[in-house]
This record gives structure tokens, C-alpha cells and sequence, in this order.
């Protein structure tokens, strides 16, 4: 059972590090996101952090459930972020990729669309390491 344990802890923290890392990386960036990389940290997280969760119901001792289901709603809200960043980044490529093929040269009307996913990749990078802080810091 430690195995699994230290095992998780290890995937849930190489997840914090993709968010995270990314985040710090790209933070003054404006446009071109690894949303990817962002989304594939997400996913870690949320599956470690739910898999660390029921280890600690399965153990002797009471897991502080506020501050789990704290992290839980972060964890989501960072996931969705990351996924609707994903999928409008990945929609800006392809009408980019469009407007080429099109002859059109001026892609000017695409400035509102990644305002959009700089927004969401701020959103995602932010509440990590908001939800890293709450891990570290509440006892």
C-alpha cells in the first residue's frame, strides 16, 4: 500500500510540475500556448489526486475533507480551463491553416479568439499553483 501511495504521490506531482512548469514558462508569452502539455498535467492531477483520495477513506486516519474537496473544485475547474484552451487553440490553428490555403494574408480578426485562450491558459497556469499553495501550505 505505501508503494501505491508514494507511486501517486510521484504522478501527482509530475502532473504540478507540467502545470506549473508550463505556466512559469509561458506566463509573459502572447500567443502560442502548450495547451497540451497543460492538459495532459490536468489529467495527471485530477486521476493521482482522485486515486490519493481514496487511499486516505481506505486508511486509519480521517483525511481533512474541506480542504481535499477545496482542491477537487480547483482541480476541475484547472482541467476545464485546459481543455477549452486545447480545443479553441486547436480551432485558431485550423482556421489559420484555412485562411492560408484561402490566399488570405491578413489574420487581424484572430487577435480576439487567443486573447480568449491566453485568458484560459492564465486561468489554468493560476489556480495550480493556487491549488499547490493550498497542498503546501494548509496543514
Amino acid at each position: 500500500m505505501d508503494f501505491l501511495h508514494s507511486l501517486l504521490v510521484a504522478a501527482h506531482l509530475i502532473g504540478a510540475s507540467l502545470l506549473v512548469g508550463t505556466f512559469f514558462v509561458q506566463m509573459r508569452a502572447k500567443a502560442g500556448f502548450h495547451f497540451p502539455i497543460m492538459l495532459t498535467g490536468a489529467s495527471i492531477q485530477l486521476a493521482s489526486g482522485i486515486a490519493l483520495y481514496g487511499l486516505a477513506m481506505a486508511g486509519d486516519d480521517e483525511p481533512n475533507h474541506v480542504k481535499l474537496g477545496i482542491k477537487g473544485l480547483i482541480a476541475v475547474v484547472v482541467f476545464v480551463a485546459a481543455l477549452l484552451g486545447f480545443l479553441r487553440g486547436r480551432a485558431i490553428q485550423h482556421e489559420k491553416a484555412g485562411l492560408r490555403q484561402g490566399g488570405a494574408v491578413s489574420v487581424g480578426n484572430l487577435a480576439v479568439p487567443e486573447r480568449r485562450v491566453k485568458t484560459l491558459f492564465h486561468i489554468a497556469g493560476g489556480l495550480a499553483l493556487v491549488n499547490l499553495l493550498i497542498a503546501a501550505l494548509w496543514q
